[in-house]
């Protein structure tokens, strides 16, 4: 029996830097904070419409993207005005952190993955087909589907503008209000199931959780702490000199985005075989990686080298790499399905696992709440199904997508609870509807299912916009700073909705105002809508049975992704599956050099000054964290009032 929990044990953990001295002594004496305040609703929505309102405008109008992190930059500056202003603001230390879990689980759904590609692609195939014939095959079925059906409205929302026709756009935000809640509501029931398993009996480690538990630790202050401010000014003097280099190119800057070293070292054959190699100085990624355990770090930057090594070792053979004619070696997209979908499954078996001892613990109340949400998750995954069977996706086609999906945001929780990433990108090629049509072929799929999986993918596609990743960081933290799990749940549940009513009328709003196809809006959301549709298009002109040779690469991938899970718990071989789950996807893309770089200070910490040195240098990665977020935060702020243009400080 493999038991993923078994593969966190590792040397950081023996050094005591998983649990936090001072945060373990909090658990022990805090108590259980029950019941919420009426005040703490009204901040909430209240910082729900001005955080909503900002994120629109940034990254619509300005392409300034702020809720695309793991730790997401309006999130990070109300964490750090909480910490300054505590003692004169009428809430509770616990209720300052609550307002925290619940803004991050709740504003994500207005981004991409929830509603901002979904509504630039409402009418993108009729729009585009007046200038590009190839949509004109699928308008036919668009009047089954649940999008946008008024050509005013359509013509508006492209060329912007214009006000929000309200009523054209009934059907369109109750149907998708739908789904995105259901989704939601999957995710609290997760979050609620695995609470006590992930935390209490895996005792995963939450990288991302640190920051915010450091912060509002009342143990100590970090603004006293001068290794924070030393962090803190770091990426605000190098971060603030790219943006006066945008706008004064005299200035000297050092260039910390990713740029890519193969046109400079790897010229020569077999290494002009590597598809990449970026190198980057995030400050933030190389902070959080910073808290993660050694040997998973290690894992993960160790196992992006080997695989971009692997296309040098296949060009020695005479084997040509993607991007070369039709070859597809090494098959990277297919790998990242299988090994994602292997590390859900490696975690549904732990959970079953760890069950069995949970039970034993918890009350029978608590039983009967966990067995009631796993009730609830269940039956809206089937609404969701019936949903897109109703919209024309067959039975069988809709399950698979559902299925994928889910397993995918729960890998991405996963790798989050473990490694930390700075951001949460599931397989960006083998999404849940190519994972569909490899299986199972598209001869028994018309034009109707293949143009409504197409607008369900621009949900599927990117998972950032989904809360469990965000929930289970917040339940880690609601655990140590003794709030009541079903409190977060129920204020997330409630959170959820009213973060998706200020979003529907910000987004439309604003996208009507500058045109959905125009300069003024950031290109992004089209982007991805034109990628989803030409995927609909090459499925019905192109493919007809399965991908055999897709869905084989993708099964031994996830059979080595088992076999590195197996290995690593009976000693045999040490590296971490999530690294191997990592290396395909674009996590890691440009994330190579900050995991070595928080790998390689880590180690020499702990080597060299034990865990009391490890806990004081905690202090600076802490402030490089929210230095970074909080000076991009400002210019962003900056670049509002103002007007003018701010240096893209992540690509």
């Amino acid at each position: 029996m493999i038991q993923f929990s078994s593969i966190q044990l590792n040397d950081d953990v023996i050094a005591g830097e998983s649990m936090d001295p001072h945060q373990s002594s909090d658990i022990e004496t805090v108590k259980q904070h029950k019941g919420i305040r009426l005040r703490v609703w009204v901040a909430i929505v209240v910082l729900q419409a001005a955080m909503i309102y900002w994120t629109i405008d940034s990254e619509m109008a300005r392409g300034i993207y702020l809720v695309c992190y793991s730790i997401m930059m309006p999130t990070a500056l109300y964490l750090l005005f909480a910490r300054a202003l505590r003692r004169w603001l009428p809430f509770r230390d616990h209720e300052l952190i609550l307002i925290y879990i619940v803004l991050t689980a709740t504003i994500p759904i207005v981004g991409f993955g929830g509603l901002r590609f979904v509504i630039t692609g409402s009418g993108f195939l009729p729009f585009f087909s007046e200038t590009m014939p190839q949509w004109s095959r699928y308008l036919p079925v668009l009047k089954y589907l649940p999008v946008l059906q008024n050509y005013d409205a359509i013509q508006q929302l492209y060329k912007g503008g214009y006000s929000v026709p309200w009523r054209a756009w009934s059907v369109f935000i109750a149907f998708w209000s739908t789904y995105l809640i259901l989704l939601s509501v999957i995710w609290i029931c997760a979050a609620g199931i695995l609470r006590r398993i992930w935390i209490d009996q895996e005792r995963l480690t939450f990288p991302i959780a640190q920051m915010p538990l450091e912060i509002m630790n009342p143990k100590h202050d970090i603004f006293r702490k001068p290794l924070f401010w030393l962090g803190f000014a770091v990426p605000v003097v190098l971060q603030s000199l790219l943006v006066f280099h945008n706008w004064f190119p005299a200035v000297p800057a050092m260039v910390l985005k990713g740029f890519d070293i193969k046109p400079i070292i790897f010229t020569s054959p077999p290494w002009d075989a590597i598809p990449n190699f970026p190198v980057t100085f995030f400050p933030m990624g190389i902070g959080l990686a910073y808290f993660v355990p050694s040997d998973v770090s290690l894992s993960c930057w160790l196992m992006a080298v080997l695989m971009r090594l692997s296309y040098a070792g296949a060009a020695m053979f005479g084997v040509e790499a993607a991007g070369t004619g039709a070859a597809r070696f090494p098959y990277k997209e297919e790998q990242a399905g299988g090994a994602w979908l292997a590390l859900a499954g490696l975690g549904i078996w732990g959970a079953r696992h760890h069950w069995r001892t949970v039970v034993a613990m918890i009350s029978d109340a608590e039983q009967r709440a966990v067995r009631l949400m796993g009730l609830l998750a269940a039956a809206c995954a089937l609404i969701c199904i019936g949903m897109m069977v109703v919209t024309g996706i067959p039975m069988l086609a809709a399950t698979i997508v559902l299925i994928v999906y889910l397993a995918y945001v729960l890998s991405g929780a996963r790798v989050r609870a473990e490694a930390g990433a700075i951001w949460t990108f599931a397989p960006l090629g083998w999404t849940p509807t190519r994972t569909m049509t490899s299986l199972i072929g598209a001869n028994r799929l018309g034009d109707r299912a293949l143009v409504s999986s197409g607008h369900f993918n621009l949900i599927h596609w990117d998972i950032r916009a989904q809360s469990l990743p965000f929930l289970m960081e917040g339940m880690d933290i609601a655990e140590k700073s003794g709030i009541d799990w079903k409190s977060v749940l129920k204020l997330v549940a409630v959170g959820t909705v009213t973060a998706l009513i200020i979003g529907w009328w910000s987004s439309l709003d604003k996208i009507y105002h500058l045109g959905a196809a125009t300069a003024k809006a950031n290109v992004y959301p089209l982007t991805k809508s034109t990628q989803t549709f030409m995927e609909v298009d090459r499925v019905a002109t192109q493919a007809g049975s399965w991908d055999p040779q897709g869905v084989f690469a993708a099964t031994l991938a996830a059979g080595f992704t088992l076999l590195l899970a197996w290995t690593r718990r009976a000693g045999i071989f040490g590296l971490h599956p999530i690294g191997y789950v990592l290396c395909n996807s674009l996590i890691m893309n440009s994330f190579i050099v900050p995991f070595f770089v928080a790998w390689a200070t880590k180690t020499l910490v702990l080597r060299f000054g034990g865990h009391k040195a490890y806990r004081t240098s905690v202090m600076f990665f802490v402030g490089v964290i929210l230095g970074d977020l909080v000076i991009q935060g400002f210019w962003a702020l900056f670049g509002w009032i103002f007007n003018v243009p701010i240096y893209q400080f992540l690509t």
